[in-house]
C-alpha cells in the first residue's frame, strides 16, 4: 500500500522562499545592481507583512479563519508589488543572467537551438533538517570535493527519488533550485526516508543518480 506523503513544496511556503530570495540578493548587491533605494524599501514593507501573515497562519496554536485572510491579503499584495520589481530587474541590465537564473527569474540570454545532453555526473546531496521538514540539497564535486550551490553548467535542474521505509516505490520531484523542501505529517516522525538525485537537462533527461542516502524524519 502506498503511503500519502506530500514531496511537492507547498505553494505559499515556495513563494515566499522565492521572495524571501529575491529581496537578499537585492539587498545585497544593491549598490553594484543599481536598486532603487525607494522601491527595496516597499519590498521590505510587503515582504515583511507576508512573512509575519504566513508564520501566523502556519502556527496551529494561533490559525485561525482572521489569519487566514490577512495571510490570503498579504500575499496578495506582495504578488501586486512583485510583479512590476521582477520586470524592474529583468530590463535593468547591471543585473547580471546568471543572478536572474539564480534567483529563479528568466534568463535574458537565448540559448542555440542544439538541444543539451543528458547529463554525465551525479549531483552530491546533502540534507538539512527541521520538524517535519527535509531540505535537499544538490552539488557538483570539484577537485574530489563538493562544491555547494554549483551546478554543471547549462543544466536544468536537478530530480530527487523519494521511498518511505517499506515502500517498494520511489516518487520523484524536480527542482529548477539548487535545493528543494520536503514536507512531512507529523505522524511520519521517526520513520526512514531514502533519497538520491541526478541532474536533468531541459528535456528533463536524468543522467546517472547519486548514492541513495537515508535519513530519519523529525
Amino acid at each position: 500500500m502506498t503511503h500519502a506523503y506530500s514531496v511537492q513544496q507547498k505553494p505559499d511556503a515556495q513563494f515566499l522562499a522565492q521572495a524571501n530570495s529575491i529581496n537578499s540578493q537585492c539587498h545585497q548587491h544593491q549598490t553594484d545592481w543599481g536598486i532603487d533605494g525607494n522601491r527595496l524599501a516597499d519590498y521590505d514593507h510587503w515582504l515583511d507583512n507576508a512573512n509575519s501573515a504566513y508564520a501566523l497562519n502556519n502556527d496551529k496554536v494561533t490559525k485561525t479563519a482572521i489569519t487566514s485572510a490577512n495571510k490570503k491579503a498579504a500575499f496578495g499584495e506582495l504578488k501586486h508589488f512583485q510583479g512590476p520589481f521582477i520586470d524592474y530587474l529583468e530590463v535593468n541590465t547591471k543585473v547580471p543572467d546568471a543572478a536572474l537564473e539564480a534567483m529563479g527569474l528568466r534568463s535574458r540570454e537565448h540559448h542555440a537551438h542544439q538541444p543539451l545532453p543528458r547529463p554525465d555526473k551525479p549531483p552530491v546531496i546533502s540534507v538539512v533538517k527541521l520538524h517535519d521538514e527535509l531540505t535537499v540539497y544538490a552539488a557538483q564535486p570539484e577537485h574530489d570535493q563538493p562544491t555547494a550551490g554549483v551546478a554543471p553548467t547549462r543544466y536544468h535542474a536537478f530530480m530527487i527519488r523519494i521511498r518511505m521505509e517499506g515502500e517498494d516505490k520511489y516518487q520523484t520531484v524536480v527542482s529548477t533550485r539548487l535545493h528543494h523542501t520536503l514536507f512531512f505529517e507529523r505522524t511520519d516522525e521517526g520513520k526512514r526516508l531514502y533519497l538520491s538525485a541526478a541532474w536533468v537537462n531541459p528535456r528533463l533527461e536524468a543522467g546517472p543518480w547519486c548514492e541513495e542516502i537515508s535519513e530519519i524524519i523529525g
